[in-house]
């Protein structure tokens, strides 16, 4: 699918003989309203309205395929002036807001005008979507949008269970299911580059047979999420999980970026997701945007925060009592180890999601260096961040000594970690 469409663009070809009509009906009845500045005419006695430009485009969400978007509108009016004594005319340029709703799923054919006023540049409305629809999700709302997301599809996901009992995990199937989804096994790539794809409507898409050792057409039917099953023998169950979780989450954010591509591109029918983490040969900002949203909806949706939380501190408290353990560094890997089979998902979210939730102990934990396993140490809490470590491979060591930098080893007994002065 292509992606970086403008929702702007499409407005000023649909909508724009509409837009033309109401602003002249607004400027003659409602023109003393308008803040007219003029050095020519002394005292307004007519405006006549000549033409308007959309020079703004401001999109917010709305139900189902609703869009409420309110436009900018330069008009240009000609001034005459009112009093007798003088024969003066004047060029003005103010702004107008049209305030408009529509639906995508008929390409704003029923689009509607609910207000029009003065445009005020300092009270300029807000968007919630970008210009191709995506929605804006800001870091420090992410929990929050997860939470939701979880509350309206699959709410007992955020039960907190009993002390000794598992979390209620959620199974994506379920959760696909219930948003009228259906989970297809196929390959996709011959290589398999592409985790998965999400279909939006009919199509016979091209998937490889490995049989013929070929593409073919296989007919997709909509609101189909695709699944190569050589996920399972490449990487984990909780990686297939976490791909099928991740369509979902397109699913529900993104049908929008869809339908406005429809609007520019009959023939568009899904989102494909490739293993190194983007949509499939595009790397337009709309796209990474998408993309970046579901890999982090994905594993919070997995993980909520309050269970896995509460369940981390459980299997902290319960393996260090076991083992004698006098730090908790001592436990994390088994702790992991139990959340990942918990929650369904591989060590590598779970890690990184107790790193999320301040357990910074995870960090030294499953690390391997040179081919050999680092066995976990601790190190001052805030000192790591989740895509840092202390512990360095035998060349990237070499490296100062190579330039005629000191190391001092041993800053902290029993942890291994270097520091470079």
């Amino acid at each position: 699918m292509a992606s970086g469409r403008s929702f702007a663009e499409y407005v000023k070809d649909k909508c724009y003989n509409g837009l033309f009509d109401a602003a002249a009906q607004y400027v003659d009845d409602n023109w003393h309203r308008l803040d007219l500045y003029t050095r020519n005419v002394h005292r307004i006695g007519e405006v006549e309205f000549v033409d308007a430009t959309i020079q703004r485009v401001y999109v917010q969400d709305l139900p189902g395929m609703q869009v409420a978007f309110d436009v900018g509108l330069e008009l240009e009016l000609t001034v005459k002036e009112g009093d007798y004594h003088y024969d003066d005319y004047d060029q003005c340029y103010p702004w107008i807001r049209v305030s408009c709703e529509g639906d995508l799923s008929d390409g704003l054919a029923s689009w509607s005008i609910r207000r029009i006023e003065p445009y005020d540049k300092k009270s300029a409305p807000m968007n919630s979507l970008s210009d191709a629809l995506v929605p804006y999700i800001p870091y420090d709302r992410l929990e929050a949008e997860a939470k939701a997301f979880l509350k309206e599809y699959y709410p007992e996901a955020l039960k907190i269970m009993p002390h000794g009992q598992p979390p209620i995990a959620i199974d994506p199937v379920v959760l696909a299911g219930r948003l009228n989804l259906t989970v297809q096994t196929q390959r996709i790539r011959e290589d398999a580059s592409v985790f998965g794809q999400i279909y939006f409507v009919e199509t016979d898409a091209e998937m490889y047979d490995a049989n013929k050792g070929e593409a073919v057409p296989v007919r997709i039917p909509a609101r189909t999420i695709v699944v190569d099953p050589m996920m399972y023998l490449l990487r984990n169950l909780g990686c297939v999980n976490n791909t099928i979780v991740h369509e979902c989450v397109h699913w529900v954010k993104h049908r929008k970026v869809f339908e406005l591509e429809k609007l520019f591109n009959a023939e568009a029918s899904h989102i494909s997701c490739e293993v190194v983490g983007g949509a499939a040969k595009v790397a337009k900002s709309a796209t990474e945007m998408m993309e970046r949203q579901a890999n982090q909806l994905a594993p919070r949706i997995q993980m909520p925060a309050e269970p896995f939380r509460v369940k981390a501190k459980e299997y902290i408290a319960k393996f260090m009592r076991e083992s004698g353990a006098s730090h908790p560094n001592e436990v994390m890997e088994r702790v992991i180890t139990a959340l990942e089979t918990d929650f369904s998902v591989s060590k590598q979210a779970a890690k990184i999601r107790l790193v999320e939730l301040g357990f910074d102990t995870a960090i030294g934990t499953f690390t391997y260096l040179d081919g050999h396993y680092v066995k976990p140490h601790g190190f001052r809490k805030g000192a790591l961040k989740v895509n840092q470590t202390f512990s360095i491979s035998a060349q990237d060591a070499a490296f100062p000594w190579y330039f005629g930098m000191k190391i001092h080893s041993g800053v902290d007994a029993g942890t291994g970690a270097m520091s470079i002065p």
